[in-house]
């Protein structure tokens, strides 16, 4: 990772939209976004073999949040899962399509199953915020909202269905809606205009930045990387199930568990004050001189007292004992740091 760090700041037409996400509704457009889809009769078998979540148990309707680690139990990949009623779907961060389709594809053998890219038939919206349920009921009325984070309902509009999954992502209530490409037009318009009518807007990624920061919720690739051991995220116990069978970097992760501890973990963090007025900042946090972890995320929130918050990696020797532990800025002051807590996979709100 980079010794500086951008600090992610609100710009004027930003603050409108972090507001609807915060306060109304937002809708963003993911369609960016990578997907997979499992079909095959094995498909589930075989899944519950790669991923740290039980998939054998998961029915039609209902997802989980997992992850795809090596042999090593080093996160690949941050997964959304969903069973679908003759497939699988896997929903994750732009960029990583091929490294998971590679990875998949290198483990089957004999298995009837089939991976495939659904991109250009499906995209992806997603509507966030404490007003989002009353958003898919306006719109979907002869439904029922699916009432669980991952479990998720079927829509057929008969050019296809819409799958409306339960998916907070910022620290209030969201819906993520996987819609057919022939229809995306369409749907969004009449998506947009519900949000409207709650007094929301469309949502771009400078306000997704802040509201996901402000959450703790981390990104893959930014504040996960593949150097990352999986329980090193802070995310075990949304990620990772101890009840299932052998999958691929199970020993290693359950060896930590059981006799081991990790180096270092992934924390929710505030600063005391704005540690540069450049935008960039140092990203080394210290003790006494002593290196004491990395900042991986940071944001000024907006509000009438401005927060500093981000997301960082603290070293297991500083996360009980953390009264010191600060940040140097660019012009060499120190920032005091605290340690908020644990990071979320659909954010803390407040």
């Amino acid at each position: 990772m980079s010794n500086k760090l951008s600090v992610v700041e609100a710009s004027k037409s930003s603050l409108i939209e972090y507001h609807s996400l915060r306060d109304t509704c937002g809708l963003l457009g993911l369609g960016g976004r990578g997907r997979l889809c499992l079909t095959g009769v094995d498909r589930i078998s075989f899944l519950h073999g790669q991923i740290t979540q039980d998939i054998k148990s998961l029915c039609f309707g209902h997802g989980a949040f997992a992850a795809l680690v090596d042999a090593k139990g080093k996160i690949q990949s941050d997964l959304n899962v969903y069973h679908l009623k003759d497939e699988i779907l896997l929903d994750f961060e732009k960029g990583y399509t091929q490294t998971i389709m590679q990875r998949l594809q290198q483990h089957l053998v004999s298995e009837d199953v089939e991976i495939v890219d659904p991109s250009e038939f499906y995209t992806l919206f997603s509507l966030q915020g404490p007003k989002s349920p009353q958003v898919v009921k306006n719109l979907f009325p002869d439904i029922a909202v699916p009432e669980k984070t991952w479990h998720f309902s079927e829509v057929d509009n008969g050019d296809g269905s819409v799958y409306i999954c339960r998916r907070p992502r910022f620290g209030s209530d969201g819906f993520d809606l996987f819609v057919p490409e022939s229809i995306q037009e369409g749907l969004r318009l009449q998506l947009m205009a519900g949000v409207e009518l709650q007094g929301g807007s469309e949502v771009g990624q400078l306000a997704s930045d802040l509201a996901r920061i402000q959450a703790g919720v981390p990104k893959m690739g930014v504040d996960m990387t593949s150097a990352n051991l999986v329980q090193e995220t802070g995310l075990t116990s949304s990620m990772i199930s101890f009840q299932k069978g052998c999958y691929i970097g199970q020993e290693v992760i359950s060896r930590i568990r059981t006799v081991g501890k990790v180096n270092k973990s992934l924390c929710r963090l505030s600063f005391e004050s704005l540690p540069s007025s450049s935008g960039q900042t140092n990203a080394a946090l210290t003790v006494d001189g002593k290196e004491a972890g990395t900042v991986t995320s940071m944001a000024k929130i907006p509000g009438q007292n401005t927060q500093m918050v981000g997301l960082g990696y603290v070293k297991r020797a500083f996360l009980e004992d953390f009264d010191s532990l600060c940040l140097i800025g660019n012009e060499g002051s120190p920032v005091k740091v605290q340690i908020l807590g644990q990071p979320s996979t659909t954010g803390v709100s407040g």
